[in-house]
């Protein structure tokens, strides 16, 4: 059997100096999580902090990070996953730029009741490039980055 080649040729099919322009207000808006580290246990009981995230809010309830099971750290230690964690995106038009508010929250799972360890509205300002956010509440510190670019899409 004889291999056979095959060649994908590209055309280039743009004007000779055409540029695009991004028209309209939209944004892409995302925020991503860069790490968590527990400075101090906020288990009542002992055991390894088991912690989720909620960021934004659909209709139904709130976007909870892992879906399903939770984040287990002990006291100083660091989750630093690579390239970060996509907590929330959304595509938002707005004239004018402006800001968009997103509540954040940090929650520690108890068999009672979840303690919330983080509650904060992140304030995203419209056209901005990437930004480093970091909380230290409770005996927890995370930091998230935060960006909202023009797009054409």
């Amino acid at each position: 059997m004889s291999k056979r080649r095959v060649v994908k040729t590209y055309s280039n099919t743009r004007a000779k100096g055409e540029k695009y322009t991004i028209e309209g207000n939209r944004f892409f808006v995302k925020v991503e999580l860069v790490s968590i580290k527990v400075i101090e246990e906020a288990d009542k009981i002992g055991r390894t902090s088991e912690i989720y995230l909620e960021c934004g809010k659909s209709r139904m309830k709130a976007n909870r990070i892992p879906t399903f099971g939770e984040i287990h750290l002990d006291r100083n230690e660091v989750f630093k996953p690579r390239g970060g964690i996509t907590l929330y995106t959304a595509f938002i038009e707005k004239e004018g730029g402006g800001t968009v508010e997103i509540p954040f929250k940090v929650r520690e799972q108890d068999i009672g009741k979840d303690d919330t360890l983080v509650n904060t509205t992140l304030s995203v300002n419209l056209g901005q490039s990437l930004e480093y956010l970091a909380f230290e509440e409770n005996g927890l510190k995370v930091k998230i980055s935060v960006s909202a670019n023009k797009t054409k899409y």
